[in-house]
């Protein structure tokens, strides 16, 4: 598409050079030029775009920036500009500058239609026409970004379906058509497929969205054929994709999605690896489920509006095949210098238990121990075990130690060896520590609750403890710790950054009032005599002004004392 503008632009340097070496060029006319002879382009707003202008100096540099203004404006898919050496009728020698345009071609209309199973199209839609050109689609630039981060970019405004009289662009339509998969796609039809298609018109084209619905496909029942390890309701915890009952919850639902099946599919299989079943195979099948009464009437109908469209419940099927359970007969160590293999053994049997480790099944931190030999292979057990190898070389100062693992069957069946081999790296020294990013809180109430000093092995467990005890202070909002090298390649500097909370001020106001009278029966003369106080300050020193309430309070009891006397 540009390359008849590179050639036109080195025309252009060619005949400058050649015609006019080292005098100003001037443009003696521009004229404008339309690929397409049923759009009307509008040359006033193509000028507005350009800064080359009749009668001003001609530059190849100026050229190439009007071809950029003229794409950026999104009219135009095929921007030229030739340059053609003419004479004045006066004789001056100068340049024609031709503008060659394509126009975008507008959007005259925007039709969804429904394809037919038989053929043609018809408005019979299942979802109302209204509710699919009123979807929000997701800009390919703004996926994965949240929606804090578009604010902050200042993109409050998510795009639309495209409208009639706007420019149409092939890579929105597709975009659209997306979008308007996932409304049906919410409602339970997984093999919905929309298509767009443009209608070429005079100037103007029009664009039709053909939908082919499908069947709604909703969960009916779930069933797990081959499993005989683990239970069927343990397994049903860890799926999303489930028949819906009131206790589900958000992220449970029984709306067909094949992503959500592919992700079930592979938490199953996480599931029994982390039960020592390292070759587990799990595959998955939806059929209708085999009920007459999911055939009646009452499952038939549109979902908004609308006829022909059908409901099926479906049940999904998993079938599963475990294999062989392996256990762990064997655990050994290599690389290691600093700490001899019994030593490693010997820690990893007592100090492995407990340790709190990720779990890809239940996707939150839980408590394990580490393996064991006798007792059966788990991903959460190995990543326990990798745990504690890397506290005990961290608590030595060995921060940059590496740890890497491999599993090898044995010739007894069922029988595995974990053999663990450790890069240990060099053995750290605190140099220094840094604290970083408080403005309020001095920076001997941060060192005191640090556990290392200038000096001190970089102890992993004591920089933990150390932030542990920062958080407990509850002046911070984030608190992180890291390391930086310095010259000496064994000390490295401690970094302590914080983000302290908003200081959260109050402010307060009172009056007190007094009344007195000289008399019983003269009870409507009354006098009031107010006194105000105001405090304002962190929330944390209001136990501070308690001694002065009640100083305020004893003042006022005499000023109102001795008032009442003299009435």
């Amino acid at each position: 598409m540009r390359c008849a503008v590179i050639l036109s632009s080195l025309f252009g340097i060619v005949f400058a050079a050649l015609s006019f070496p080292g005098t100003p060029i001037p443009i003696l006319e521009i004229e404008y030029s339309s690929r397409r002879d049923d759009v009307t382009i509008n040359e006033d707003k193509i000028r507005q775009n350009m800064r080359s202008t009749q009668g001003g100096v001609y530059s190849q540099q100026v050229v190439d920036g009007d071809i950029a203004l003229l794409y950026e404006t999104g009219d135009y898919s095929n921007v030229q500009i030739c340059t053609t050496e003419v004479r004045a009728e006066n004789g001056e020698r100068g340049v024609r500058l031709t503008v060659i345009v394509e126009p975008r071609v507008r959007v005259a209309e925007v039709e969804v239609k429904r394809r037919r199973p038989e053929g043609g199209l018809d408005d019979n839609l299942a979802v109302k026409r209204e509710e699919l050109l009123g979807v929000k689609p997701t800009s390919w630039e703004t996926i994965g970004v949240s929606e804090n981060a578009l604010r902050a970019k200042g993109t409050n405004r998510r795009p639309t379906v495209t409208k009639a009289g706007e420019i149409l662009r092939e890579e929105r339509l597709y975009r659209d058509a997306v979008a308007m998969e996932e409304c049906y796609l919410e409602k339970g039809y997984k093999d919905v497929r929309v298509t767009p298609k443009i209608v070429a018109g005079k100037g103007e084209d029009k664009v039709v969205f053909e939908v082919e619905e499908g069947e709604q496909g909703f969960i009916g029942e779930v069933r797990f054929i081959g499993n005989r390890a683990v239970g069927e309701e343990e397994l049903k915890k860890v799926i999303r994709l489930k028949p819906a009952s009131w206790r589900s919850g958000k992220e449970d639902s029984n709306c067909f999605r094949i992503e959500k099946l592919e992700i079930d599919l592979d938490r199953v299989k996480d599931l029994y690896v982390n039960e020592g079943f390292l070759d587990v195979q799990v595959t998955a099948s939806v059929d209708l489920v085999s009920d007459p009464k999911n055939m009646g009437g009452d499952k038939k109908g549109p979902v908004d509006g609308g006829e022909g469209s059908g409901r099926e419940d479906l049940s999904l099927v998993y079938r599963i095949v475990e294999g062989q359970r392996y256990g762990v007969e064997k655990i050994s160590v290599s690389g290691n210098t600093f700490f001899s293999e019994n030593d490693i053994l010997k820690e990893l049997r007592s100090n492995s238990k407990g340790q709190e480790v990720f779990d890809q099944v239940g996707l939150k931190m839980i408590r394990v121990d580490g393996l064991t030999r006798g007792r059966a292979f788990s991903v959460n057990g190995l990543q326990a075990s990798l745990e504690t190898l890397q506290n005990m070389y961290g608590r030595k100062g060995f921060r940059e130690v590496r740890v890497n693992w491999k599993m090898e069957p044995l010739e007894k069946k069922g029988d595995c060896h974990v053999h663990f081999e450790v890069a240990e790296g060099e053995k750290f020294v605190v140099d220094r520590i840094e604290i970083q990013g408080n403005r309020f809180t001095k920076d001997e109430v941060i060192r005191r609750e640090i556990q290392l000093a200038p000096g001190d092995v970089f102890d992993t467990g004591r920089e933990r403890l150390s932030k542990k005890n920062l958080e407990g202070l509850n002046l911070f909002s984030s608190i992180e710790t890291y390391a930086m090298e310095t010259e000496d390649r064994n000390r490295q500097k401690l970094i302590v950054k914080v983000q302290e909370k908003p200081k959260n001020l109050t402010f307060g106001c009172g009056v007190s009032f007094f009344w007195a009278g000289t008399s019983d029966r003269e009870i409507l003369r009354l006098v009031r005599y107010p006194f105000i106080f105001i405090f304002t300050g962190p929330k944390d020193w209001e136990s501070l002004l308690e001694p002065f309430r009640a100083w305020m309070a004893q003042m006022q009891r005499k000023f109102l004392t001795k008032r009442s006397e003299e009435i």
